[in-house]
């Protein structure tokens, strides 16, 4: 285990924001899970906690509030000593924050959640989340140990007035968005929609190397267990989303019907543009930009790239597009940025299948954006496919690697392909979840403690899947993800390349300036 330094002196803290492991109990488990590390920079215990919790730091700690983050997935990946009771035991806080944002971390965030009740009765436990959201009901009737649950995608403007009323210097019955106890009852607040306040999140990461100067350790803040040999970090231009994945529970059709956003929140160009100065004067490294920001308008696009440019900032840019864009799109983004590269989800290479999802593009729209990615500069592009969708069959898959191949040899090591199971859950709040006829899913769980027990019991993988479909059996699902896992894998060895081969001018660098700046500031 790699520290800086030990904390020596407890601290007291206002709050602590604990992000668990997908599965507590892991280590037992570790053979069992599916193969998606190569999807995400975090392993199968889903470790990167959300950037909700930088930007609730971002928010508090300027006003004097003590925060801290305490990354339990990663400390317990790193450390198989690391005792999480006596973690606890050491912490002083007035409240515990846990993130049940995707559900896949049900088993650890209710897992800890009645640890920390169990060892410190005295210390409110609160839960947030899009999943803690949807399920809020069940977990204040059914989950004693939880005192509240805070709603909706965006908490900065009320968890400051949480904090308040827990020290008694406020009342609970006056934060929105809030469901907690009160003798025994429950009691629902208020509720304002999340459009009024996406002004009030902002990511401010000097508060992470401050913090870790503060705490005299690095370690339970960084946001994923590679972090330190291949760090990235993000900044996101929007809350809410336009489209309509079908297995997806931060849709539009989930937005609107369970977390009472009416309609996507841009932020302020402004606001995005501070956070990539605050990356690129503290930390330096790539950054990944969520949300597509050609589907947020010409206007708005335009504003960032110029911003970005103006602004000097000279930052690897990772981008997302969730549909093919035009050539204008980049050409607007060779003008403006030095570093960047893509990534599209098609999700299948099939027409049919990719239609049945609710993804509207052609092949061929794919393919010109191979073309103008790479004729203006892109430094790579990367995109995913998915196992477990409606309408797909074993050949459509089959017909994912070819057409992956097909690129590969066309634009070698520039291009990679992904492909992934979708799992361990298809999102409550999803279309395919909540329409699981219509659109040929059978669910094997509906209710929180349905999920919890799934991961809790499940011998391999795929008895922890919520679902099947009426195309592929959740033994079907296993036995051609790891097919696909191997054949995918191949086809990227073949072409020697690596995750940061894009950026490798910049690869050692990384690290060092991170270092060099957590000297400066003790300096």
């Amino acid at each position: 285990m790699f520290e800086i330094f030990a904390c020596i002196y407890p601290y007291v803290y206002d709050l602590i924001l604990i992000h668990p492991p997908s599965v507590l109990n892991f280590r037992e488990k570790m053979d069992e899970f599916a193969p998606v590390s190569e999807m995400v920079p975090s392993t199968p215990i889903f470790e990167m906690f959300p950037i909700g919790f930088l930007s609730m730091m971002s928010n508090l700690c300027p006003s004097g509030y003590r925060v801290k983050v305490e990354n339990i997935a990663a400390e317990m990946l790193r450390n198989n000593g690391f005792n999480l009771e006596r973690r606890i035991e050491s912490l002083e806080t007035s409240v515990f924050g846990i993130d049940l944002h995707w559900l896949p971390h049900v088993h650890g965030a209710i897992s800890i959640a009645k640890i920390l009740k169990k060892i410190r009765p005295d210390v409110q436990v609160l839960m947030g989340g899009i999943s803690a959201t949807y399920y809020r009901n069940e977990i204040m009737e059914k989950l004693p140990f939880v005192d509240a649950v805070m709603l909706g995608d965006t908490t900065e403007p009320f968890i400051s007035r949480y904090i308040d009323a827990v020290q008694g210097k406020g009342k609970m019955e006056d934060i929105p968005n809030l469901i907690w106890r009160e003798n025994g009852r429950i009691r629902y607040n208020r509720v304002i929609p999340p459009e009024y306040y996406i002004d009030s999140v902002k990511l401010d990461y000097g508060i992470f190397l401050r913090n870790c100067i503060k705490e005299m350790e690095i370690l339970p803040n960084i946001p994923y267990n590679d972090w330190i040999k291949s760090p990235t970090a993000m900044t996101f231009i929007q809350k809410g989303c336009h489209n309509n994945c079908l297995m997806c529970g931060g849709s539009n059709f989930s937005y609107k019907n369970f977390l009472g956003r009416r309609c996507v929140s841009l932020r302020p160009v402004k606001n995005v543009i501070d956070d990539l100065l605050s990356i690129q004067e503290n930390l330096g490294v790539p950054v990944y930009i969520s949300g597509d920001i050609y589907q947020a308008g010409p206007k708005y696009r335009k504003e960032l790239l110029r911003g970005i440019k103006e602004n000097g900032i000279d930052l690897p840019f990772l981008l997302e597009i969730f549909y093919p864009a035009p050539l204008e799109f980049y050409y607007d983004l060779s003008k403006n940025l030095d570093f960047y590269a893509i990534e599209i989800s098609p999700e299948s290479s099939s027409e049919d299948v990719r239609i049945a999802n609710n993804k509207f593009f052609t092949n061929f729209a794919l393919e010109k954006n191979m073309y103008y990615a790479k004729k203006h500069g892109a430094r790579k592009m990367d995109i995913f496919f998915s196992i477990g969708l409606s309408r797909q069959e074993k050949s459509n898959i089959h017909d994912d690697y070819t057409f992956a191949r097909k690129y590969q040899d066309i634009y070698g090591p520039w291009i990679h392909f992904f492909i992934s199971p979708i799992v361990p859950f298809v999102d409550p709040g999803s279309l395919a979840f909540e329409m699981h006829e219509k659109y040929g899913y059978r669910i094997f769980a509906r209710t929180l403690m349905d999920h919890y027990y799934l991961l809790e019991n499940s011998r391999h993988w795929t008895e922890s899947l919520n679902y099947e479909t009426i195309w592929l059996s959740r033994r079907e699902i296993g036995e051609i993800s790891n097919e696909m896992s191997s054949l995918f894998s191949t086809l990227r060895e073949d072409y020697g390349k690596d995750d940061l081969y894009w950026v490798k001018d910049f690869k050692i660098k990384f690290p060092l300036n991170i270092f060099l700046r957590i000297y400066s500031k003790f300096t």
